[in-house]
């Protein structure tokens, strides 16, 4: 069985990460715009510096590749944990001896 990535994500041990990302509005339009056209120019490094300079505005508006490698982390950690957890459903007169995340029906 995989192990949990630790690197960007935390879970299960801790909740998943979550971002509340806005829509772009009037407050922010002129430095998308303005990061959008440098980089239909080709000048990539102008437009990243802009984004760093801006880093902590713009962290409401845009996903970084953090954020990108985070959800990938967290997706990848939710399928180890699912394959980890195997719940047993039992139909029996008698409880049966089972985990406390089992299911137990009878009568």
């Amino acid at each position: 069985m995989a192990d949990y990535e630790s690197e960007y994500s935390k879970f299960p041990s801790q909740k998943i990460t979550k971002h509340n990302f806005q829509n772009i509005d009037d407050n922010i339009a002129s430095i998308i715009n303005q990061i959008n056209s440098l980089r239909s120019q080709g000048l990539y490094n102008e437009a990243a510096r802009i984004i760093q300079n801006n880093r902590n505005i713009l962290s409401k508006y845009i996903a970084d590749a953090v954020t990108f490698r985070t959800w990938e982390e967290e997706i990848y950690n939710t399928q180890v944990y699912a394959q980890k957890k195997q719940q047993f459903i039992y139909f029996d007169e008698t409880e049966p001896d089972c985990d406390k995340e089992d299911v137990w029906m009878g009568g």
